[in-house]
């Protein structure tokens, strides 16, 4: 990105009122929160830049780049990342004070200042860091005539003309205020939107234990599969809509089996052959409890409630559906699904190690999971992991 500071304040009015209309027209996040940084570096004139979210009393790294190194491996692994907010840090004393802190040269900061900057990326990477322009992302709100910090938008390196780092410009004379201000209402929103997101999440898990309640672990179960399916859907490379509509259906998978004796399904030993067809109808009781063909969620659920327990080799049920025959969305959840019966405690079995359970998961590769899903889900195991405790 070729990166340009801009002093005329018609060009910088044509460039924010260009943001606005750009930032309103898009509806992926992680783009939106690119766009803002990027947009932010090219008013700044700046080589690099960083941007911090905040969530309660910590700072989740959302977006990083850098014009003279690739950082997408560093990306891979910090995003979303939640730091402690410390006034120890640049970005936790600027979320905390709502100060705006310009640094001219990160190697001469006058002592006696309460952060401190830190240089490991460099000691790490060779880059050099030198002028940082740290700005909190200020959102009104009628309770703080100040308005609340939503985020921390950390501008590094700042190039004149000449292409050379030099000390960033008073952020009020660059226009990079009123964007800071835009970006914070956007953050705002995001946030909003992923609270009401959250609640209709809540509401479908608690509908559906409600629906399926038959021991106390039922929801903590259904939390984890709905998690574990939406990391493995992003990492097969579905895009953000399909893993957002896989989240939200699989938490009714098990739906039908509203439609089972408690005396079949809580039984403590192994079921009869008569016993065991009778829970593989909660398949296509679910699918009959779900027929909205007029909701897409409703649909998706009705998919995955249907195909959830059919093989990739064709052996599965209700309708014995081979391979690429079987709904994504069904053999996404299918995995999860299975993976948390290992690793759980049932009345009829003791929870399998979390290495035995993996184990279990590589031996159906290509028998009972379609290859993709489960590489996927090897992919990000640790994620996976985390819902377990493991750390």
């Amino acid at each position: 990105m070729s990166v340009v500071i801009r002093h005329d304040d018609s060009e910088v009015l044509r460039s924010l009122l260009e943001v606005g209309v750009n930032l309103s027209a898009v509806r992926d996040r992680r783009r939106m929160l690119d766009m803002i940084l990027g947009e932010a570096r090219r008013l700044a004139g700046a080589e690099a830049g960083t941007l911090y979210v905040r969530k309660d009393q910590s700072l989740r790294f959302v977006a990083t780049q850098n014009d003279r190194m690739d950082v997408s491996e560093i990306a891979r692994h910090l995003l979303d990342k939640e730091l402690p907010l410390s006034m120890d840090s640049l970005a936790g004393f600027v979320a905390t004070t709502g100060q705006i802190m310009n640094i001219p040269n990160t190697r001469a900061v006058p002592p006696g200042m309460p952060f401190r900057i830190n240089l490991d990326f460099d000691a790490r990477t060779g880059y050099r860091t030198k002028s940082i322009l740290a700005l909190p992302l200020m959102c009104p709100d009628s309770r703080c005539p100040e308005g609340v910090c939503v985020g921390v938008l950390q501008l590094i390196n700042c190039l004149d003309s000449n292409g050379h780092v030099a000390p960033f410009p008073n952020a009020e004379r660059s226009g990079i205020l009123t964007l800071g201000s835009m970006a914070a209402v956007t953050i705002h929103n995001l946030q909003l939107q992923e609270q009401l997101k959250q609640a209709h999440l809540d509401s479908i898990i608690r509908l559906s234990v409600a629906a399926e309640f038959r021991d106390d672990d039922t929801a903590a179960h259904i939390r984890r599969i709905s998690r574990t399916s939406a990391l493995v859907a992003a990492a097969a490379g579905l895009p953000p809509e399909q893993v957002e509509l896989i989240q939200y259906a699989s938490p009714m998978h098990d739906i039908g089996k509203i439609g089972i004796p408690d005396a079949i399904l809580r039984k403590p030993g192994p079921l009869t052959p008569e016993e065991r067809q009778v829970v593989q109808t909660h398949t296509t009781i679910g699918a009959d409890i779900l027929i909205r063909p007029d909701n897409e969620l409703i649909a998706a659920a009705r998919e995955v409630a249907i195909s959830h327990h059919e093989r990739w080799d064709g052996k599965g049920y209700p309708c014995h559906l081979a391979g690429e025959q079987i709904p994504l969305s069904g053999r996404v959840v299918a995995l999860a699904d299975v993976f948390d019966a290992l690793v759980s405690e049932r009345c009829y079995k003791k929870a399998y190690s979390h290495d035995k359970s993996l184990e279990i998961i590589r031996q159906e590769d290509g028998k009972g999971f379609d290859p993709r899903v489960t590489a996927a889900f090897f992919s990000v195991v640790d994620k996976v992991l985390e819902s377990y405790g493991v750390q």
